[in-house]
């Protein structure tokens, strides 16, 4: 059995992103934002010499969620509302705990800033590194083949005798 602790819902979405803004702050982030429209919320921040958003997608009341029963329409609107209320409760709780994690990797020296937010990185034209290279990746799945960013194939890289596992896959020469 899980507690609404676990489940992330005990937490307002407000108390959630004002953990985001002191965590960030605390790393040394300048700039932060955050952002709606429409189902889509944001946070926008500068670090390392470099501008992130991490764009959420927020659960809204389309009349998709239903709610069985002989109750009158009031207490349905209700009801949903509740429901997507805790959702976005939890998913805010979810970006809270996924930056902590990205931070405390970067602050202990385990990865960079720039590393661990790598899909979110704003580049020039104003969209993210993910926005760019989601089709790309997508069509080398599709295909079979390496993509291509520009570079021929690089040469091989040798095993990594230490770990036992080809270090072209660590990233590690």
């Amino acid at each position: 059995m899980t507690s609404p602790y676990t489940r992330g819902d005990s937490f307002s979405s407000e108390a959630s992103r004002k953990h985001i803004r002191q965590a960030l702050t605390d790393y040394g982030a300048t700039d932060i934002m955050f952002t709606q429209r429409g189902d889509r919320s944001a946070v926008a921040f500068r670090g390392a010499g470099r501008q992130f958003r991490i764009v959420m997608p927020l659960l809204q009341s389309d009349g998709a969620l239903a709610i069985r029963g002989d109750i009158a329409d009031s207490r349905v609107h209700e009801a949903n509302a509740k429901v997507l209320e805790r959702a976005n409760r939890k998913s805010w709780r979810a970006l809270a705990m996924s930056i902590d994690g990205k931070l405390g990797a970067a602050a202990a020296g385990i990865a960079t800033l720039e590393s661990e937010f790598l899909a979110h990185v704003v580049l020039p034209g104003n969209q993210t590194v993910f926005d760019e290279v989601e089709s790309v990746i997508d069509s080398a799945y599709r295909s079979g083949r390496r993509p291509s960013f520009g570079d021929p194939d690089p040469a091989p890289r040798p095993a990594d005798p230490l770990l036992g596992v080809d270090s072209k896959y660590l990233g590690t020469s």
